[in-house]
Parts: structure tokens; C-alpha cells; sequence
């Protein structure tokens, strides 16, 4: 029979071995929020392809679990006022190509 702290030895060098630097993976690629002087935020696309993004946005006073969502297309290297105004925190959900024209 093999010794239990042997295997797990081997078990724990192996793991860092094969094991590489942890990454995050970037959600927003493309997209990035800005805000301007006068407190007006703007969704800018710094990638040379059309991009959609959802926005989720999250008013003071608002039922917690009650959102308002927005979905935006933004041409290439372009940026796109976002139309909230007043107090708030707004996130970026998800961002994707353009659709394809349908021919």
C-alpha cells in the first residue's frame, strides 16, 4: 500500500505544475462608461467593429431588485450619450457584435 501523504505530495505538485497564473477575463472589451464635466455619463467604443451594449442602471429610491435596462448599438470608435439623468450608478451588463443585415 502507498503512504496517504506521499499521494497527496504528488497530488499538490502536479496541481501547481499544470496549474497557470489565474487571469480575469475582461467583460468589456470594447465598451467603456465615461463621464463628462457636467455630470452626463456616455457609453465610448474604442474597438474598430459595431458593438450592442446592455446598460443597467439603478436609481436611489428604487425598489432594490427592480433595474431599468437599455440596450445601445454604437458604430465603431464612437460614443453614445446615455439619456439618465440625476442620482445613480450605472453598469455595463453586456456587450456583443452588431447584428449581422440579413440579405
Amino acid at each position: 500500500m502507498t503512504n496517504p501523504v506521499k499521494i497527496l505530495a504528488l497530488s499538490l505538485l502536479a496541481l501547481v505544475l499544470w496549474s497557470g497564473v489565474a487571469e480575469a477575463m475582461q467583460l468589456n472589451r470594447c465598451a467603456r462608461l465615461m463621464e463628462n464635466a457636467a455630470g452626463r455619463q456616455a457609453i465610448a467604443n474604442i474597438c474598430s467593429t459595431c458593438i450592442t451594449v446592455k446598460v443597467e442602471r439603478h436609481r436611489p429610491g428604487q425598489a432594490k431588485g427592480i433595474p431599468n435596462y437599455r440596450e445601445f448599438t454604437i458604430p465603431r470608435r464612437g460614443n453614445q450619450p446615455l439619456p439618465f439623468r440625476g442620482p445613480g450608478k450605472t453598469r455595463i451588463v453586456n456587450e456583443g457584435e452588431c447584428p449581422k443585415a440579413v440579405r
